[in-house]
C-alpha cells in the first residue's frame, strides 16, 4: 500500500490547526511542511516496515503447507522505519522550504522528527498482520495485510 501524498496530508494539516485554533499568516506554509514532512516519513516507513519473525503457522511435515493462524508484529522505528533523527532534517528542510523562518524552527523540526518517531512505534505498537498468510515449504508465500 503506497504511503499518502502531501497533499493529501496537507489538507489534513490545515483542517487539524485550525480546528485547534491556530491562525496567523503562515498556517499554510506550516500545513505544507506537515505534509511534506509526514509525507516522506510515511513513504520511508512503507518502504522500511518489516514483520517481525516468528508468526505461528499450521503447516505441518512432509509438505510444510498451510497458513499462519496467529498475528504478527512489525519491527518499529529506527531499524523498521525512520527515527527522529531521520525525520528532523527532513522537517527542517521541509519548514525551511515552505518559507518559515524563526529561531525556534530547529527546535520545531526536532520535535516533529521525535514525534514522527514516536507515532510509527506506536503504530508498530498496535498494529499487527493478520493471520492467513499462506505457508508453502515451511516459510509464507503470500504478502499479509494489517489488522
Amino acid at each position: 500500500m503506497p504511503a499518502p501524498q502531501a497533499a493529501a496530508i496537507e489538507n489534513l494539516a490545515r483542517s487539524a490547526l485550525k480546528s485547534a485554533g491556530l491562525e496567523g499568516e503562515n498556517i499554510p506554509e506550516l500545513a505544507k511542511a506537515l505534509g511534506d514532512t509526514f509525507a516522506q516519513m510515511l513513504g520511508m516507513f512503507a518502504s522500511m516496515t518489516m514483520v517481525l519473525p516468528g508468526i505461528p503457522a499450521a503447516a505441518p511435515p512432509p509438505a510444510g503447507s498451510g497458513s499462519t493462524v496467529g498475528p504478527g508484529m512489525l519491527l518499529p522505528p529506527p531499524a523498521g522505519g525512520p527515527g527522529a533523527s531521520v525525520i528532523e532534517p527532513i522537517a527542517l528542510g521541509a519548514l525551511q522550504g515552505a518559507g518559515l523562518k524563526g529561531e525556534k524552527i530547529p527546535e520545531l523540526a526536532k520535535v516533529l522528527g521525535q514525534a514522527g518517531e514516536l507515532g510509527l512505534t506506536l503504530l508498530c505498537a498496535q498494529a499487527k498482520v493478520a493471520p492467513g498468510i499462506a505457508v508453502a515449504g515451511f516459510v509464507t508465500t503470500a504478502p499479509g495485510r494489517l489488522m
